[in-house]
């Protein structure tokens, strides 16, 4: 709904391990302790392309920050189409996924005009959360950035953290 607050608790993302008292983590595949990849690679076929507009640009005439952030987000749409969860789903039957971080990693500038492509490399599975780990490449595969943007899963109703539900977890596990 619009204007809802959720109520949403960053430290509910803070689980506390029963055994270790540590936070929870993902876990390797390899250790074999994690019911699901921990990171899983994203197929390359599922590519967000276009050309930077000026729209798109800071005061210096590169990429801003957050166009970028906006980029990336639509890469994850496109990656998530791909592999069968439309976001009209997830917008009506949930499970709501807020963004709670960001991190970007700049490595060059792409100018008004410049092609770019932007796909999803990798999306880290934990319990509570998805982290989509997407690229933006410029003209020649140029890398522009690398942004992370974690999603926590939220129950609709109650507001408060909760599963990945196991749809969804099979949904970006299975192979491409």
């Amino acid at each position: 709904m619009p204007g809802r607050r959720l109520g949403f608790r960053p430290e509910a993302l803070q689980e506390k391990s029963q055994d270790q008292g540590q936070e929870h983590r993902p876990q390797s595949v390899a250790t074999g302790t994690c019911p699901y990849p921990a990171r899983v690679a994203a197929p390359t076929t599922s590519s967000l392309t276009g050309v930077l507009r000026l729209g798109q640009t800071d005061a210096a005439g590169v990429l801003y920050f957050a166009r970028a952030l906006e980029i990336a987000h639509e890469a994850i749409e496109v990656h998530l189409e791909s592999r069968g969860v439309g976001l009209a789903r997830l917008l009506s039957q949930g499970p709501h996924i807020p963004i709670v971080h960001v991190e970007g990693n700049f490595k060059s500038p792409l100018r008004v005009g410049d092609p770019f492509s932007a796909a999803v490399e990798s999306v880290e599975l934990s319990r509570r959360s998805l982290v989509f780990h997407t690229r933006i490449t410029g003209p020649g595969g140029r890398l522009v950035a690398d942004i992370s943007l974690t999603h926590a899963c939220v129950d609709e109703t109650s507001g408060k953290g909760a599963a990945l539900p196991p749809w969804l977890k099979h949904a970006l596990t299975q192979e491409a």
